[in-house]
């Protein structure tokens, strides 16, 4: 056990100080506790490791990315950012609304580091036009992606993580009918804390931009191509929503979608496809996914499960979910700040599983909406808290205005406190109206 814990505080610290790419730590971690595993003559064989990788997590991710890139080659995502600028009609304030808003809705059916990649430069030719510094406008842009990405099933990487592995009890409607309505709640104290935050580095601006010289330099490339990237994209998340009809996985659906755009499309677009895949981000899956059921191999996540189950344990028997959640909640919300909050949240997972299993009246789901709240929201402590984060920090550098780390916490901490309080009153009150019910059911965990 002590020998996974060295491991795992080894890898998730090179994870976080970024001193060796994160793909290559997910490997070196998930080469090392095989290494330990053949040491103690417990370890498996190569189809068994397999199968300890989230392959439906891999596929959703895989298909998504190929969506995604071609859907943004067509030049629709910068089109719609013009509109936006156009319809704010010169206020600074109903502009920024407007944007976040735009991109709260975005991160909700992408991937947040993609949408990051697709408005930043929007953003940053606006700012440049204006002459005004443009890290008033990305760092709440990073902070709405992942408010926003938590609203669904394949908005955020940890719920994708967590919407595959527990299949068996939640799916795409259900993040959208309970995580929906907490991220909406969150939205008007956001809003009010950024008016108040920058009312005199970016409220007082006025937007004098020449939109014909932005529509020029953002049209839409390829209608042919929209047209069908859009249709596709249309019928998967039409058919995300039927789970509990069609009963066809998210994986599944993303995959399909996949390869019909691929099939529809000529040899430029395949190549320029496979291009825009992060393979790097699928391979640092993979490696995470075999390093944590090694991690559990050894013990460490079922002693931290036992723990935290004699914690919930010692409560009165009324209130050993709401306190389960809480605390779930809470220790997901403060490390997924300091740590990515991928690797957390694979972690995690299997704990709230065997948590759930070894606590009698905890509900699995309960569990799950706790870790998703407090993943992706405590992924806005922090500039490194999530990929996102990372991502505009980049950005924001290559063109000559540096995000430093407490730039970021001034913003990103306090606005991750008070989501968490108000995330975590709303599960209370879910909670208290009995939405959360305990039922007996066999996990792979």
């Amino acid at each position: 056990m002590w020998l996974g814990l060295v491991l795992l505080i080894g890898v998730f610290g090179l994870i976080m100080t970024e001193i060796i790419h994160r793909t290559l730590v997910a490997f070196l971690g998930a080469a090392a506790v095989l290494f330990i595993l053949s040491l103690q003559h417990r370890l498996p064989n190569i189809a068994t490791i397999l199968t300890w990788m989230d392959h439906g997590t891999l596929a959703l991710l895989f298909g998504m990315m190929i969506i995604v890139a071609l859907l943004s080659r067509s030049g629709v995502f910068e089109y719609l950012s013009v509109l936006i600028v156009h319809h704010s009609k010169g206020s600074m304030w109903r502009l920024f609304v407007m944007l976040m808003i735009f991109d709260a809705i975005l991160s909700a059916f992408l991937d947040n580091v993609t949408t990051m990649l697709l408005l930043a430069p929007v953003a940053l030719s606006l700012c440049k036009a204006l002459k005004i510094d443009p890290r008033p406008l990305l760092i709440p842009m990073t902070i709405f992606g992942n408010i926003g990405g938590c609203a669904t099933l394949i908005g955020d990487p940890p719920n994708i993580i967590i919407g595959n592995a527990l299949k068996e009890y939640i799916g795409f409607v259900d993040f959208l009918r309970v995580l929906g309505p907490g991220v909406i709640l969150t939205m008007p104290f956001i809003f009010a804390f950024m008016r108040w935050y920058y009312k005199d580095t970016l409220f007082n601006q006025k937007i004098n931009v020449d939109i014909d010289e932005l529509r020029k330099k953002y049209p839409i490339r390829d209608m042919n191509l929209l047209i069908r990237s859009g249709t596709i994209l249309l019928f998967v998340v039409l058919l995300f929503f039927l789970h509990p009809v069609v009963h066809m996985e998210p994986a599944y659906v993303a995959s399909f979608g996949a390869i019909a755009i691929l099939l529809t499309g000529n040899h430029d677009e395949f190549e320029y496809a496979l291009e825009k895949v992060e393979w790097d981000s699928l391979l640092f899956f993979a490696g995470l996914f075999v390093f944590t059921e090694g991690i559990a191999q050894l013990g460490l996540l079922r002693a931290i499960a036992d723990e935290l189950s004699r914690l919930v344990a010692s409560f009165p028997e009324g209130q050993r979910q709401i306190g389960a959640m809480l605390i779930v909640q809470l220790v997901a919300g403060f490390a997924s700040a300091f740590v990515d909050n991928i690797p957390f949240t694979t972690t995690m997972l299997p704990v709230i599983v065997r948590l759930s299993e070894s606590v009698e009246g905890i509900a699995i789901e309960a569990l799950a909406w706790a870790l998703c709240f407090g993943a992706d929201f405590g992924g806005i402590g922090t500039l490194i808290g999530s990929s996102a984060n990372i991502v505009i920090a980049g950005i924001a550098a290559e063109a000559g205005f540096p995000i430093s780390f407490n730039m970021f916490f001034r913003v990103g901490f306090p606005v991750m406190c008070f989501s968490l309080c108000i995330a975590g009153a709303y599960l209370a009150a879910l909670e208290g109206g009995g939405v959360f019910k305990p039922e007996v059911k066999s996990s792979k965990y």
